[in-house]
């Protein structure tokens, strides 16, 4: 299989898709498509017939949604990391990644992903009170929060991810979102900044956050979003 990705400091669904990939635990190859190029739309018009990424191949079949790679890889390895074993869990789990999935769009066009930067602290205060002051941002940031504590009290069974001990697909949908918070120094609750440092502790996710660091010293970091 094959893994169309793009920029893996900014590209938030290629990052899920990656995961998934991972969590899988199936053989794949990654090819990345930096969209800021300008023969890049060319060249995903060609491959994905949504003209997005991240795009999966296996043989001639091309899967074009983050969710649909998820699941797919689910078929192919059924038990895999990807989703938890016990069926109301698994159930849970999906709700939760579809929260992520349909969701917080002004917290995510207020705070982009960027694996690579943050934003800046002086005398020890974020001055992100701009961005946190957009509408539906507070709210959005509160419910994030909520959603990871009603989830972890009923699922995680004193674990550090939202199932306990093992890190799944649902913990991946969320990983950007808890990147974004670490970028713009967003306050927490004590519970959800443990989950979130979590989360950007795993194995995979550090994995692909090096990369991320490798990719942008390897195109200038001048190439990488900017912030205000």
């Amino acid at each position: 299989m094959k893994l169309i990705i793009g920029g893996k400091w900014s590209s938030t669904w290629t990052m899920r898709g990656w995961l998934a990939c991972r969590l899988s635990g199936l053989e794949f190859e990654t090819e990345t498509l930096l969209l800021s190029r300008d023969d890049s739309k060319a060249k995903l018009a060609a491959i994905s017939p949504t003209g997005l990424i991240p795009i999966l191949f296996d043989g001639a079949l091309a899967i074009t949604d983050t969710w649909a790679i998820a699941e797919y890889l689910w078929e192919k390895a059924p038990g895999c990391d990807i989703w938890p074993a016990d069926l109301p869990a698994r159930t849970a789990a999906r709700a939760s990644a579809g929260e992520m999935h349909a969701h917080f769009v002004e917290l995510r066009a207020a705070m982009p992903m960027n694996l690579v930067k943050r934003w800046p602290i002086a005398n020890g205060v974020p001055s992100n009170a701009k961005l946190l002051g957009r509408p539906g941002v507070a709210p959005q940031v509160a419910r994030v929060q909520e959603s990871w504590r009603q989830t972890r009290a009923l699922h995680g069974s004193g674990g550090p991810f939202l199932f306990g001990a093992r890190f799944c697909f649902a913990d991946a949908m969320w990983a950007p979102m808890a990147s974004r918070f670490r970028t713009y120094s967003v306050p927490l609750t004590a519970e959800a900044q443990a989950y979130a440092d979590a989360v950007l502790a795993h194995p995979l996710v550090m994995e692909w956050v090096a990369g991320a660091e490798a990719q942008a010293r390897e195109i200038g970091l001048e190439a990488c979003r900017a912030f205000p």
